[in-house]
């Protein structure tokens, strides 16, 4: 047996080790005092716990077994022979604050080793990425019970500001629901945005979806990105027409980007001469740079260019330098996505990959923009390039006078309307088919009639949803501020306009990765495999 001064040592020397979250140092120090005694290496422990955490012990010993007892707080919550073995603390189960935790491995000789901690828990409600900033305008954030009890709120300061909301000790663990509220100050009294999300674990980390869906986060927007600009020049093009069509689009990942568009068109006696200006990131380059011919830059004075006018070209450094448009080169192939039945009007963006690879990385070239008003056999036609392996087509069409879809679809497709619908009885909405997410969008202008208020509301799907919107409680400030500018938080509860999102993949996705978009209003993990995504936009029947 050790004695009381070895002992105590011992204790003292493994829990700075193991406060330090030192594994080698704890082991070598060990080893040292006493090689016969158990020795215990700790994993996962950090000074804070706000999520669920799963604690790792490793027991090395020359017994064949150890008697093992874990104590927090002076109660004893495991007991245990195994020398391998995970544990897991939930934040929830624990009180805010300071938390002692004392774990004993005693071998079959008696020999006993102690090991003593504290860490501090706080109860992580979710943590997310706020909405930008608004001149004069404030944004909060509140977390809400999914029966509408208001759990706590904070002030955001900065753009895409990543928020953290914690619960205390009186909460117990349920879904919540995450909100955020753009108020526009009194210099500018026009709107309030509030989107809430609902149906979130308590724990969860959004701002990971955010930066897989590449929307912006305080880890990821640079409000200021230094890029610089460049010029070149296209010769001896046929139109005017042509001349003025020449784009490209180039992301290199996360705000890395190369874009270029006509400047203004010179008329030579050998044809058109395009003056081509550009812009490039100071973290990505001019190597290999698509340019094609598109609608995009055309204003209405100009006839639509149509696929047998389509030309690419591959450019690497293009800067300053004159290129004929005889290099460029048609579609290796041509695409078709094949459209419903009665759309009459479309409007399409193609983005080309060079692989999976640089689908994961976000790097991608726009290929093609096409708006039309009418089909002739229902099909849209994509150009093919043999340098992308891979092709996203995002569609956005209507189907009515009321609902439209937007579809983001890899390769060549035959989109079909999917058989979703939502009805609404009170504040109960009914949902059918296979999607995994629907969005409530609602707005009501108030009676001055220069005020509108709009509230999206996303949800998971399930067969019949409560909203509770009518029992929704609002943090505090957010009511003063709606006195004080005249703003009845209560009419907006009454919406006039309520029409619903429903999405849906061809894929595994969950429901935390359709929640967020970067710009074009379809989600897209890119972390995820490149699926088939449908949105279907309609109003809210029984509403």
């Amino acid at each position: 047996m050790l004695n009381r001064s070895p002992r105590l040592l011992l204790t003292l020397l493994v829990f700075l080790a193991i406060a330090c979250e030192s594994e080698e140092n704890s082991t070598d120090d060990f080893i040292e005092e006493n090689a016969n005694a158990p020795q215990i290496s700790v994993e996962g422990i950090t000074t804070e716990i706000e999520a669920f955490t799963q604690i790792t012990v490793n027991i090395t010993d020359d017994s064949s077994i150890v008697n093992n007892t874990l104590v927090i707080n002076g109660e004893e919550v495991l007991k245990n022979t195994d020398k391998n073995f995970k544990f897991d603390i939930n934040p929830f189960d624990y009180p805010t604050g300071e938390n002692t935790f004392i774990f004993y491995s005693v071998d079959e000789d008696g020999n006993e080793t102690k090991v003593e901690n504290s860490f501090i828990i706080k109860k992580l409600l979710a943590s997310i990425a706020s909405p930008t900033l608004i001149v004069n305008g404030r944004v909060f954030m509140s977390a809400n019970k999914m029966s509408g009890e208001l759990i706590t709120n904070v002030e955001v300061f900065k753009d895409f500001e990543n928020v953290k909301l914690y619960a205390d000790d009186n909460f117990t663990e349920q879904p919540i629901i995450i909100t955020s509220y753009v108020m526009l100050g009194s210099d500018n009294l026009v709107f309030s945005e509030i989107k809430s999300i609902a149906n979130i674990e308590p724990g969860t980390d959004l701002i990971k979806f955010q930066e897989n869906a590449r929307a912006f986060t305080e880890n990821t927007y640079n409000p200021n990105p230094a890029y610089e600009s460049f010029s070149f020049e296209i010769q001896e093009i046929e139109s005017e027409r042509i001349a003025q069509s020449f784009y490209g689009s180039n992301i290199n990942g996360l705000g890395a980007f190369v874009d270029v568009s006509t400047g203004n068109v010179i008329e030579e006696p050998n044809g058109f001469l395009s003056n081509l200006q550009g812009r490039v990131s100071s973290n990505s380059n001019l190597n290999n740079l698509f340019l094609h011919t598109t609608n995009s830059t055309l204003d209405l004075s100009f006839e639509r260019i149509r696929m047998e006018d389509y030309k690419y070209l591959f450019v690497n450094n293009p800067n300053n330098q004159s290129i004929s448009y005889s290099q460029f080169l048609p579609p290796d192939k041509i695409g078709n996505i094949y459209l419903p039945n009665d759309v009459e009007g479309y409007f399409i963006s193609v983005k080309g990959f060079k692989d999976e690879t640089a689908f994961h990385n976000l790097t991608f070239s726009s290929m093609y923009t096409a708006s039309l008003e009418n089909t002739d056999n229902g099909a849209v036609e994509i150009p093919m390039i043999n340098g992308f392996n891979l092709i996203i087509s995002d569609m956005l069409f209507s189907i009515n006078g009321y609902s439209s879809m937007s579809v983001s679809v890899v390769g060549e497709k035959s989109i079909e309307i999917p058989n979703w619908s939502a009805e609404k009885n009170q504040e109960s909405i009914f949902l059918n088919g296979d999607f995994d997410l629907f969005n409530l969008f609602t707005s009501k202008t108030l009676p001055d009639g220069d005020r509108t208020v709009r509230w999206n509301y996303l949800h998971k799907k399930q067969d019949e949803v409560n909203l509770n919107i009518e029992s929704f409680e609002f943090p505090e400030i957010i009511e003063s501020l709606a006195d004080a500018n005249q703003f009845d938080l209560e009419i907006i509860k009454t919406p006039d306009i309520e029409n619903i999102r429903l999405i849906g993949s061809t894929g595994n996705l969950k429901y935390e990765e359709l929640l967020f978009d970067s710009q074009n209003g379809i989600p897209r993990p890119y972390n995820a495999a490149p699926v088939d995504i449908y949105t279907l936009k309609t109003i809210l029947s029984g509403s």
